[in-house]
């Protein structure tokens, strides 16, 4: 009797010593994931995504073969984004290091011209302090006049030196506004698809409806996105929203802003009559549902898709309550809450 109850007891401890481990063990992937350095703000949200699916599988893991799936996934994960950290801080290297050669270069050049400028208005100098000795008036005209050619090159010398720098730097300020336009866009960028996130899409609607401009909203919701990332890897689950995207941005053409709306949702902005938009809602429904064959270390996996579309239309001199209203019923009825 006292040996059974020994062993209860230490089943008991050693289950409140699993239940342990297991506890320390998300709390360490969570922390990882709260206080992960950002360099690139996207990859730092798909990292933190990653590490938070993983802290599910954690709390329902139950054999060996499960935990050890669990620590290669996590293992994988911390590798692969130290890659990506590391490829980021050369990119930055490489962007400091062009800029200030660019820079550099420019300087030099500055100070060269101005250098041979200094001696070539010294030399003029000297000679026209000859050329005020002379007795000979003609002589004078002639060495004035040569004098003043020299000063003529000299000038148009300059100006097409200051021009050249002015060029150059016009061209490396170009190439600085270009690449802050690149960060912004990285920041306004979906991650997981590659289309806008919900602020530009806000900040979209919220122009045209200042410029009185009327359009449509179309919506479209994965219904079954819970269960994708249930059973497939997030990498299976991406590649198959970024088809769906493709899908969609075919059929709606170019002059389409598709974003991000939800986690489980995409939004187009359309702006063509909302009869129009309405057959666009169907086609939608239609072909965006269905198998997508999807490809993950060299195999190929068919994953069904759920989608369904509906569609808001916003006119001028509509109330914004009724209209932010109206959307909500839309958003739970296609999500089917």
């Amino acid at each position: 009797m006292i040996s059974i109850r020994t062993a209860t007891n230490e089943l008991d401890r050693m289950e409140g010593l699993l239940h342990a481990v297991s506890d320390a063990y998300g709390q360490g992937v969570r922390s990882t994931a709260d206080y992960v350095v950002e360099i690139n703000p996207a990859n730092a949200d798909e990292f933190r995504a990653h590490l938070q699916a993983l802290q599910r599988q954690v709390v329902s893991a139950d054999s060996p073969e499960a935990w050890r799936a669990i620590q290669a996934s996590f293992r994988g994960e911390l590798r692969d984004y130290r890659a990506k950290a590391a490829g980021e801080l050369e990119c930055l290297r490489a962007e400091i290091r062009t800029a200030s050669e660019a820079v550099q270069q420019f300087a030099e050049s500055v100070t060269a011209s101005d250098s041979d400028h200094e001696a070539q208005i010294k030399e003029t100098l000297v000679r026209l302090d000859v050329v005020s000795q002379f007795t000979d008036l003609n002589g004078v005209r002639a060495g004035i006049r040569n004098v003043a050619d020299s000063i003529s090159d000299s000038i148009a010398v300059m100006q097409r030196s200051h021009k050249a720098a002015v060029a150059q730097m016009r061209d490396e300020i170009r190439v600085l506004h270009k690449q802050v336009d690149m960060e912004r866009r990285a920041h306004l960028v979906d991650h997981a698809t590659g289309v806008w996130i919900r602020e530009k899409l806000d900040s979209r609607i919220a122009e045209l409806a200042a410029a009185e401009r009327g359009f449509c909203l179309l919506l479209v919701y994965v219904r079954n996105l819970k269960q994708l990332h249930a059973r497939y890897s997030g990498a299976i689950v991406k590649a198959c929203l970024g088809l769906l995207v493709k899908r969609l941005s075919e059929m709606l053409g170019e002059k389409a802003m598709i974003g991000r709306w939800e986690e489980n949702s995409f939004a187009a902005i359309l702006e063509v009559p909302a009869s129009a938009a309405m057959g666009l809602s169907r086609a939608a429904t239609q072909s965006l549902s269905g198998i997508y064959a999807v490809q993950e270390s060299g195999e190929s996996r068919n994953v069904s898709l759920v989608a369904v579309a509906g569609v808001i239309d916003w006119a001028v001199g509509v109330d914004d309550d009724a209209y932010q209203k109206k959307l909500r019923q839309m958003s739970e009825a296609l999500a089917g809450d």
